[in-house]
C-alpha cells in the first residue's frame, strides 16, 4: 500500500476529513489532498508528526517491512507495481482483516473467472 493509501485509510478510520487532518496537523487543506493523491510525499519532519498524530511509527506509515528495510526493496517494489495494482493490494489486505482465508480464496476464483 502506497502512503497515500495508508495515510487516507488512517483518515477515514478517525472519521476525519481532508480539512480536518489539514487543521489537526497546522498545515493546508491542499497538501493533505496532494499526499493522499501521490502528488507529493510530506518532508521527513511532518512524515513523523504525522506518525505520531495516527500513533503509528514511520515505518508503518510508509509500509516499510523489516525485510525491505534489510534488503533495500522498497525502491524495486514501488518501480515494479502500479498504482491501480497497489490500491488493488490495498483492499485485499481489507479484506484479509475482514474475512478467513476460505472466503478470500472464493474471492480469488472469482476474479480469476472474470479473466
Amino acid at each position: 500500500m502506497s502512503f497515500a493509501l495508508k495515510l487516507k485509510e488512517l483518515r477515514e478510520e478517525k472519521g476525519l476529513s481532508q480539512a480536518q487532518l489539514a487543521r489537526e496537523l497546522n498545515v493546508g487543506i491542499g497538501s493533505v489532498g496532494m499526499w493522499e493523491s501521490t502528488q507529493r510525499t510530506p518532508p521527513a519532519k511532518r512524515l513523523k508528526l504525522i506518525a505520531n498524530y495516527f500513533g503509528v511509527t514511520v515505518d508503518e506509515l510508509l509500509e516499510v517491512t523489516p525485510d525491505e528495510q534489510a534488503a533495500g526493496a522498497i525502491l524495486t517494489r514501488k518501480a515494479s507495481i502500479t498504482p491501480i495494482e497497489d490500491e488493488l493490494l490495498h483492499v485485499f489486505r481489507r479484506l484479509g482483516k475482514k474475512y478467513d482465508e476460505k472466503t478470500q480464496r472464493g474471492i480469488i476464483d472469482m476474479i480469476e473467472k472474470m479473466l
